[in-house]
């Protein structure tokens, strides 16, 4: 199965809430409420998702109770590394790092204006603050080199959106696993039934990839700490697939009633160190749009 990487430069931004002033739903309502009324119009941006966990502690024992999904190894306190992550897509890497730059688009008595009350400051107060001296916080920006395995269907309802996270069997080199991913690997997902989209994602090993140009030299992130801080959960994952269910039930039984299923988990007992799956909420602030980018604003 050959499959193109996605020409667009996507970052996953893992976002942890402030705890001094927010329990999980109030940042899911402050993120996707107030923060992405603004976030949304970042400069040339071409595709938008902010996916919240559901906190969701019993979610591994119900998918092993299935008897045909692999977990291995999820890492302690996964969820309580992140509440959420920003999923963003740009055309290039310099559109990417000019997106925070303001353009007109408030309609005003003398026209289009620039507006005056957009704002990106609530940030210090929405996620993890590095102390109360900063307006600087806690992020782990990564790049993510994309492949489009199955093209997602969005219904109008409330789709069931599963993250596998994968680390890579140390057993296997890079060009090894890439040749069982997609030749054999991608190709056996792909054929679950009531599958409605299935995007693999790879981490660029660079950590700085998505970071650097982006944040300023200075900031805290590039420090000593914020580097270990950051490569610490980086060093928990190679991956991730994005699944799209109806609902839970449809997962479980496109495993059940997969015609390869054993082989399917022979892969990923042979393939990954460790595998884990979470749900998220998947709120959509722009439609990805991977056609070429029209000549008007278009969100």
């Amino acid at each position: 199965m050959t499959l193109p990487a996605s020409k667009q430069f996507k970052v996953w931004a893992f976002l942890k809430r402030n705890v001094a002033l927010l329990s999980h739903d109030d940042y899911r309502a402050g993120h996707v409420g107030f923060h992405c009324s603004n976030t949304r119009r970042l400069k040339a941006i071409r595709g938008y998702t902010v996916n919240i966990h559901s906190d969701d502690s019993g979610l591994g024992r119900q998918l092993v109770a299935s008897g045909t999904i692999v977990l291995k190894s999820e890492p302690d306190g996964f969820l309580d590394m992140w509440d959420g992550f920003p999923s963003v897509l740009f055309d290039d890497r310099q559109s990417w790092i000019a997106a925070v730059a303001p353009e007109p688009t408030r309609a005003a008595a003398e026209g289009l204006i620039v507006d005056p009350d957009w704002t990106l400051t609530d940030g210090p107060f929405l996620f993890d603050r590095i102390d109360d001296t900063r307006t600087q916080f806690r992020s782990y920006h990564t790049r993510m080199e994309e492949y489009v395995v199955k093209p997602v269907l969005r219904f109008e309802a409330r789709p069931c959106k599963l993250v596998q996270f994968f680390r890579k069997t140390s057993n296997l080199s890079d060009a090894e696993f890439r040749q069982l991913f997609f030749n054999e690997y991608a190709a056996l997902c792909r054929k679950l039934d009531g599958l409605n989209g299935l995007v693999a994602n790879f981490r660029y090993k660079d950590i700085d990839a998505a970071a650097r140009h982006y944040y300023p030299d200075d900031h805290w992130c590039f420090s000593p700490a914020g580097r270990a801080f950051r490569d610490q959960f980086y060093r928990l994952w190679t991956g991730a697939l994005e699944l799209y269910f109806d609902d839970i039930q449809s997962f479980l039984h496109g495993r059940q009633n997969h015609p390869l299923i054993v082989r399917l988990m022979e892969l990923e007992q042979q393939m990954f160190e460790s595998i884990w799956y979470v749900q998220v909420d998947e709120n959509v602030i722009v439609m990805p749009n991977r056609n070429d980018a029209p000549s008007f604003y278009y969100r």
